[in-house]
């Protein structure tokens, strides 16, 4: 009886596993969303949203809610997270460099600094095993491929942050956490 039970948990818990599909899904995701952060590690931010905050000059700068004002109409524009404003804010990856961690900022300008260029994946929801879109980091620009995004701790917020492939330094009173990007529509 025992390993019957056994067999049919593993087959219902095979059954409902994410799949991820095998078709690409394109840079461009034109209708509004959202974008969730997961890291089941850090309940601080795990499940919480990019937000966007007015900086000045124009300038949108990201923070993980509830700091800022949400936004669910972020588009991506060939692999760039774009407010469709006018002038339209894109994010990019050049303020606030920090040699001591060696992080970047990310944040939405509609000046013409480095993109920040994101690759659109399929995903499974650490929680749920649910099937996702993520968007994951593909370049600074033309300055620098791949790299890790994530937020730091700055004036009792997080602040998003970008590393370079191969970082190893490390602050530990800001200590930076990699965060999955999952776009999210209202």
């Amino acid at each position: 009886m025992l390993p019957s039970l056994i067999l049919v948990l593993c087959s219902a818990t095979a059954a409902v596993a994410c799949v991820i599909p095998e078709e690409p899904l394109s840079n461009n995701i034109p209708q509004g969303f959202g974008i969730q952060l997961q890291n089941a590690s850090f309940p601080d931010i795990h499940n919480h949203f990019l937000n966007i905050w007015d900086w000045g000059q124009g300038d949108q700068h990201l923070f993980v809610s509830p700091a800022g004002n949400s936004t669910s109409e972020l588009t991506l524009v060939d692999g760039v997270i774009t407010l469709p404003w006018s002038p339209p804010r894109r994010a990019c990856i050049n303020g606030e460099y920090e040699v001591k961690d060696n992080t970047t900022k990310i944040f939405m300008t509609d000046r013409s600094d480095p993109r920040a260029i994101f690759n659109v994946a399929y995903g499974c929801n650490p929680d749920t095993d649910a099937l996702q879109t993520e968007l994951h980091i593909a370049s600074r620009g033309d300055l620098a491929q791949g790299g890790t995004v994530g937020v730091r701790p700055f004036n009792f917020m997080y602040d998003f942050r970008w590393i370079p492939e191969g970082t190893t330094a490390y602050d530990p009173d800001r200590p930076f956490t990699k965060v999955t990007l999952v776009v999210v529509h209202p």
